[in-house]
């Protein structure tokens, strides 16, 4: 009787061990060589007038800053006079109703803005150009956007940044709120 508990022990040892989970070892975290913090955004202003509908999109990352637009060709005028006082003319090729600014420093093409009738394509390659270069179409990306949909970032911006405040003030007052109510609790079970 003893041989046979001895021989059922051992066994049920052995199956459990069989069939027992393993720890398994933990995956390898991969090593990250960069990190990019990226930021789009599209705009559309639907009209019951097809004609004065448009979109914006708008794409910033660490290497570059693409803007797409589409509207009226009621506003092309408007652009080409925007875009040649802050670009100017130096830079610019015309093609038909084509209107090209790219500027190359060392063989590197630091942005390239092309206009067309109903469209506008801006693109800046981040890794070659300059802070400078970087802040003035940021500023006019801000304009263009400004200019089709008729609005003012700024004012936006200003709207935005005092609802933050809001919002933080009334963090500030929780928070402050629940510190109370835990140093409360300390002196009562104290």
């Amino acid at each position: 009787m003893k041989h046979i508990i001895l021989a059922t022990v051992i066994s049920l040892f052995t199956i459990s061990s069989l069939f027992s989970q393993v720890t398994p070892k933990p995956p390898k975290t991969p090593e990250i060589t960069s990190t990019t913090k990226s930021s789009s955004y599209s705009f559309s202003f639907d009209t019951d007038n097809k004609e004065k509908n448009s979109s914006i999109s708008i794409k910033r990352n660490n290497n570059i800053y693409k803007l797409t637009a589409r509207f009226n060709e009621s506003k092309t005028g408007v652009l080409k006079k925007l875009l040649v006082d802050k670009l100017g003319n130096s830079n610019l090729r015309v093609s038909g109703d084509k209107y090209i600014w790219t500027k190359i420093k060392n063989g590197n093409k630091l942005y390239d803005c092309k206009l067309t009738e109903n469209t506008l394509k801006i693109y800046v390659d981040k890794e070659f150009s300059n802070s400078k270069t970087i802040e003035v179409m940021n500023a006019l990306g801000d304009e263009v956007k400004d200019l089709i949909s008729g609005s003012d970032s700024k004012e936006d911006a200003k709207r935005i940044a005092e609802r933050e405040l809001i919002t933080a003030e009334k963090e500030l007052v929780r928070a402050k709120n629940e510190l109370e109510k835990v140093r409360r609790s300390l002196i009562k079970n104290n």
